[in-house]
């Protein structure tokens, strides 16, 4: 863990560095980002794993939360709550963001319809909290895209399973057409002996109460997967309501996809898909 964190820190360092001089040389207008405060949210109904590691799904509450507030970016990622602590600047072509994260991991902290993962019993929330910093290239094919490659580093404060995850990602977002945008990543996971073991291990009480053989996780890479957000204005030009579909997959990793309770009840294979109207002021 300590090794992880020197390496993120060291990346982190490096972006800001970077920043510092971006911002003392402006770029062509053609990547300039739109002026003035903005803030998309968006509402509707998605469908998860009922936990993770689960083949069984769920409806939950879905929706999309970004903008921009007093030259500052912001975006919800799932549960996970990113501000960008860097003021965009007009007429820059590499793209810095460095900023907190804040979120929260609900895995298995409710009803549970499989009986013997229900048996090990659920588990707290964790609170997790920590950075993200993005290198990101403006204009690479249009004057609208943006590639970036970003880090995301997080541990968990509230003591559940009091570990790290690094989430390294390539992303790609663009408007598509007038009324179009979207936004790729191929999207990865390394956590801690903490996480792996807290949501993926077996214990000898928990396997003589499920049934489950006794299994101990270790950390390492979780996950590796993609995800796509795609909004279209409807309405006349200039409306400020529009549609939102997002999709992902993710297939487990390593130690976490050998545990009982991803081979035995579940799947490694995990999608989740959501969809609904926002509004845009």
């Amino acid at each position: 863990m300590l090794r992880a964190i020197r390496i993120i820190g060291s990346i982190l360092t490096t972006m800001l560095a970077t920043a510092a001089a971006a911002q003392e040389r402006p770029e062509s207008a053609a990547s300039a980002r739109p002026a003035g405060d903005r803030i998309l949210f968006g509402l509707g109904a998605g469908i998860t794993p009922t936990y993770d590691g689960s083949g069984d799904y769920k409806i939950i509450p879905g929706g999309v939360l970004s903008g921009t507030v007093a030259g500052h970016d912001f975006q919800l990622n799932g549960p996970q709550l990113f501000v960008d602590a860097i003021p965009n600047r007009d007429a820059r072509k590499i793209d810095l963001e460095l900023g907190p994260v804040v979120g929260l991991r609900l895995n298995r902290t409710s009803r549970v319809d499989d009986a013997r993962v229900a048996a090990l019993g659920k588990l707290d929330t964790a609170v997790e909290l920590g950075l993200r910093g993005s290198i990101g290239l403006r204009g690479v094919f249009d004057r609208t895209d943006r590639l970036a490659l970003a880090v995301t580093a997080a541990w968990d404060v509230a003591g559940a399973h009091s570990s790290h995850i690094v989430s390294p990602s390539v992303e790609y977002s663009r408007l598509a057409s007038k009324r179009a945008f979207v936004r790729a990543a191929l999207t990865s996971e390394f956590v801690g002996g903490g996480y792996a073991d807290y949501n993926f291990g077996v214990t000898l009480g928990g396997a003589a109460a499920s049934g489950l053989a006794a299994y101990r996780a270790k950390g390492g890479l979780a996950s590796i997967g993609a995800n796509m957000l795609v909004t279209r204005s409807i309405g006349r030009p200039g409306s400020r309501w529009s549609l939102f579909g997002i999709a992902s997959y993710k297939r487990l990793q390593g130690d976490i996809a050998a545990s009982p309770i991803v081979v035995d009840t579940g799947t490694p294979n995990q999608f989740f898909a959501a969809g609904g109207i926002a509004y845009s002021f």
